[in-house]
């Protein structure tokens, strides 16, 4: 069977998580800041947890918001390279850590959703994350669908082989009965047949 495609992921932009880092830096260094002017103000001593002399100025703190932005940074240039192609045979492209996959439908055993418009696709060997995807639910829902028609591909062949075992334990039966095999050899095959 020829491999065909069934969905491609399309990504949000991830551009505005990314700039909330070193936004809610600066907040976090403005808040501090008024509270020791605030505490300055008042008269009260404040070591500023420290980071600061109680007067404001908290330059331990802005390090902070170069940091986030730092991650932000990162987090965007990893995120924005996701890549998820379905098909009928395998589900591949770039993970949330830019790293390159290819899983074959018989190697997953779940999907799900996960935080930041997430998909995570679960193997033996763990969950696989895929984020800032727009058509998340759309890729949840073809990939279950592969899943639920592989599992009901396989019950209909466990099925057949119990059926199987009955025709050839039938066929024994009549050479049984024809004479053509004893009574011990019958039994023998049964068994064997049975997997008793």
């Amino acid at each position: 069977m020829e491999e065909k495609v069934i969905a491609k992921g399309t990504l949000k932009d991830s551009k505005l998580f990314c700039m909330l880092l070193p936004i809610l830096g600066l907040l976090i260094t403005i808040c501090y800041d008024f509270q020791a002017s605030y505490s300055s103000y008042r008269g009260e001593y404040n070591f500023g947890y420290g980071f600061g002399f109680g007067n404001g100025a908290n330059y331990a703190l802005y390090p902070m918001i170069i940091v986030l932005a730092v991650i932000g940074f990162i987090f965007y240039k990893r995120w924005s390279k996701v890549q998820i192609t379905v098909t009928n045979k395998r589900v591949y492209g770039c993970d949330a850590t830019a790293k390159r996959v290819d899983l074959p439908l018989d190697s997953i055993t779940a999907v799900g959703t996960s935080l930041f418009s997430g998909l995570a696709v679960t193997t033996a060997s763990g969950a696989i994350k895929f984020v800032f995807l727009k058509n998340r639910d759309e890729l949840h829902e073809e990939i279950s669908k592969l899943l639920i028609g592989r599992q009901e591909k396989s019950s209909v062949i466990k099925q057949e082989i119990p059926q199987s075992a009955a025709d050839e334990l039938e066929k024994y039966k009549k050479l049984l009965d024809s004479g053509t095999i004893t009574q011990a050899e019958f039994d023998a095959k049964k068994k064997q047949l049975l997997g008793l």
